[in-house]
């Protein structure tokens, strides 16, 4: 058997095993990371935390312009790898790099200048506004080290390199870890930053990530196949390939961001304490994607490289196979939780009832609703494998913009007023109209066809 190719020769439920167990590993240390991160930030206060779920929609707006390159190489670079096309693949994937990298240096400068203007237009509160601003401006400028290491991690995803993802991933979540405490608190002689340090920590660790991925890639290679210099000169025909795949991803990642943006405006009219328990109930269900999300992670590969290979029977396969897994986990998941709740949210603000309260009344009210949205990420998954991306646009439209900012605001402080627990209720509404949508279209299987061939 090729080696190169045992995605599209393995069986379905051996080879998402096989993907998703170092993915998991992944998911494992960007939650651990990304929980150690509120636990400290918590001691800083209700203002702290809920600076960074402030921040986040802004800065998503323009990370979502990088989404659909990265989701676009994911697709071209494992269909191309399917097919056998090894260098046509990689050359696919240097097309990536050298786009991301370029777009993220603009796109950090005007998010550096307009990430003040965003936050006083979607009213976050004054208290919460200046740590907001420190946050999000010195994140921005490490636009084009995330282009980096993304773009790299896409590649070696697209061609069933897991295990090397995982490992780049160790390095950078473990050095994060460490340098949280000692940026914000300022251990070891280093000045005590606050919350400037967390966005400081996170920049250096994705820097060293992302230099040794490259370096790795260019030296060693994927099974030997190696990103050459070559593969960095414009290929035009690829790139009118990556704006017609990418431009509906970026353009539903957009509408998300801004969405979630005007929705962060929403959850403001409650007060602080709405906006940090959102930040809080939402932490704990990204536990469930450590399970969930490599599973859906390993289906883009799945589906894209046998695509690529026209094993259209094993795509379908793999994507029924992959929406049943994701469901049940999630549903014992959300369960779980749902019975903890209240010890969970207490364990990231101890000392702050009114937030112990509304985080625990999310994690019960948006987490049945949680079940529906997986349907609507494996959608996602199916559209970046194949590459038809048009129908997850219209549904991450519909989701945000016709459902969930408008129910939010109507049960939340609008017309029906039921307060913080409205807000929630509006939420989880959304999900579950969506992700039956979803659903259909995954049944449908319009998407059986590879974009390689057009």
């Amino acid at each position: 058997m090729d080696d190169k190719q045992w995605v599209v020769k393995q069986p379905v439920l051996k080879t998402m095993l096989k993907l998703g167990l170092p993915i998991g590993v992944t998911q494992a240390l960007q939650v651990v990371y990304s929980l150690t991160d509120m636990y400290w930030l918590g001691r800083l206060g209700r203002e702290a935390l809920a600076a960074v779920n402030a921040t986040w929609p802004v800065l998503f707006l323009v990370i979502a312009g990088l989404a659909g390159l990265f989701q676009a190489g994911l697709t071209l670079v494992s269909q191309y790898w399917g097919a056998g096309d090894y260098k046509r693949s990689l050359t696919a994937g240097g097309q990536l790099l050298v786009i991301a990298v370029c777009a993220g240096v603009p796109l950090g400068i005007l998010s550096y200048m307009a990430i003040p203007v965003f936050l006083e237009l979607i009213g976050v509160p004054g208290e919460v506004r200046e740590g907001a601003v420190t946050y999000g401006r010195i994140f921005a400028l490490g636009f084009a080290v995330f282009g980096l290491m993304e773009s790299v991690l896409s590649i070696y995803s697209a061609a069933g390199d897991t295990l090397t993802i995982m490992k780049i991933r160790l390095i950078g979540v473990s050095l994060n870890i460490v340098l949280d405490p000692i940026m914000i608190f300022g251990l070891l002689g280093f000045p005590a930053l606050g919350i400037a340090g967390a966005a400081i920590a996170t920049l250096l660790s994705d820097l060293i990530s992302g230099v040794i991925s490259l370096t790795l890639l260019s030296t060693r290679g994927i099974k030997g196949e190696k990103l050459r210099r070559s593969d960095l000169k414009p290929d035009f025909s690829l790139i009118k390939k990556f704006f017609r795949i990418g431009l509906p991803i970026s353009i539903s990642s957009l509408s998300d961001a801004a969405g979630f943006t005007v929705l962060t405006g929403i959850i403001s009219m409650m007060g602080a304490s709405a906006l940090a328990a959102w930040g809080v109930g939402d932490r704990p269900f990204s536990l469930l994607e450590i399970l969930v999300g490599s599973i859906l992670a390993a289906l883009s590969t799945i589906i894209g490289q046998n695509l690529g290979a026209e094993n259209f029977g094993k795509a379908r396969e793999a994507a029924y196979k992959a929406l049943v897994l994701a469901v049940g986990i999630t549903s014992v998941g959300v369960l779980t939780l749902i019975t903890v709740r209240y010890e969970v949210a207490r364990l990231f603000i101890p000392s702050d009832p009114e937030v112990i309260q509304h985080a625990s009344d999310f994690i019960l009210v948006m987490g049945p609703s949680i079940v529906f949205f997986v349907m609507l990420r494996a959608a996602y998954s199916v559209a970046q494998g194949s590459g038809h991306t048009k129908p997850v646009m219209y549904i991450a439209i519909l989701r945000l913009w016709f459902l969930r900012n408008i129910l939010t605001y109507l049960f939340g402080p609008g017309p029906l007023s039921l307060g913080v627990k409205g807000l929630w209720t509006g939420m989880a509404i959304s999900n579950l109209i969506t992700g039956l949508i979803a659903l259909a279209w995954i049944v449908h299987g319009k998407w059986l066809k590879p974009v390689i061939k057009d």
